[in-house]
């Protein structure tokens, strides 16, 4: 696999993969040293439309040109496309970079700009907004969710009954995306994240898309914020002191967070119930309780924006 994979993007010298080094839930990375350096290698667990996932490069070289640090896309030698087939497994390949692990205590100020600077890279488009990012999940559903899981004696289904309440309501807040930018939409802790020098860098970018520059904003001040108003205060300063677009001053603007915290719940525990393995089913479980241990809820908002407008 490390030499086809070298082969495939031109990188010379007697090529050592190791890891993974990091995983997500449709894929994991790799670290491939060659005699031009170390590189990561993004592996797909199920292979996905190849040109879709390619399609955020124009982003991330106007990100590049903004001066956001990210790893700089490498291109295979023969046709120059982004992500190919390699002995049957869906791969694509990075520079290599030495980040610390994942922590939402990075510096607030650092992450406005870092936002600030993606917002000014991104055209405006417009493409309509996925639902992932613009719709709840809706009373019922949530019920006959818990339901569900309740049935299968789901380890979780207590969480989830206990929140019920506070997910419906929450919903509450959701409005219509507003001159939608293209986005990375998923600037969550796992993909912002401190080199070894204390930089911040953004990763992954596959998720991109339309989406209000205010709305990613409050996603971004809800999860690198933690709950302080302090650090949120000093994050959207920054931002705004540094020209990004957006603006957090009402709910509505917390839209895409409630959004992708339905969404993420709702597949999160469907998964758990068809999963096929006990292994399968503890990670989904771990994924679903990251909702009840950090929940999006009317009060948290309501602080966020107390600490911003």
């Amino acid at each position: 696999m490390a030499q086809e994979v070298a082969d495939a993007y031109g990188l010379t010298g007697t090529p050592v993969l190791s890891g993974p080094v990091a995983r997500g839930q449709l894929g994991q990375v790799w670290r491939l040293d060659t005699g031009q350096g170390s590189h990561a290698v993004k592996e797909w667990f199920a292979t996905p439309d190849l040109e879709e996932v390619s399609g955020d490069a124009d982003l991330v070289e106007a990100a590049l040109a903004e001066g956001v640090l990210t790893p700089s896309i490498v291109r295979t030698a023969d046709t120059g496309v982004v992500a190919t087939t390699v002995g049957g497994t869906a791969v694509r390949v990075f520079e290599w970079v030495d980040l610390r692990g994942r922590t939402r205590r990075l510096d607030p100020a650092a992450v406005g700009a870092t936002l600030a600077a993606l917002h000014r890279a991104a055209p405006a488009t417009g493409e309509s907004v996925d639902n992932w990012f613009a719709t709840g999940f809706g009373e019922q559903r949530w019920r006959d969710l818990h339901r569900r899981v309740q049935g299968e004696r789901a380890p979780f289904a207590d969480q989830l009954g206990a929140l019920v309440d506070e997910l419906v309501a929450v919903e509450s807040v959701i409005e219509p995306h507003e001159s939608p930018i293209v986005c990375h939409r998923d600037l969550w802790a796992d993909n912002v994240l401190a080199t070894d020098d204390g930089r911040i860098c953004v990763v992954d970018f596959e998720n991109h898309g339309p989406a209000d520059p205010s709305q990613e904003l409050a996603m971004v001040l809800f999860e690198f914020g933690d709950d302080d108003p302090a650090r949120a205060r000093a994050l959207h300063t920054a931002y705004r002191d540094a020209g990004g677009p957006g603006r957090v001053t009402r709910r509505g603007h917390f839209t895409m967070l409630v959004a992708e915290q339905a969404h993420i719940g709702q597949l999160a525990c469907s998964r758990w119930v068809g999963a096929s393995s006990e292994s399968e089913r503890e990670r989904l479980a771990r994924w679903f309780l990251e909702i009840p241990d950090d929940p999006v809820t009317l009060p948290r908002i309501d602080r966020v924006l107390a600490a911003v407008t």
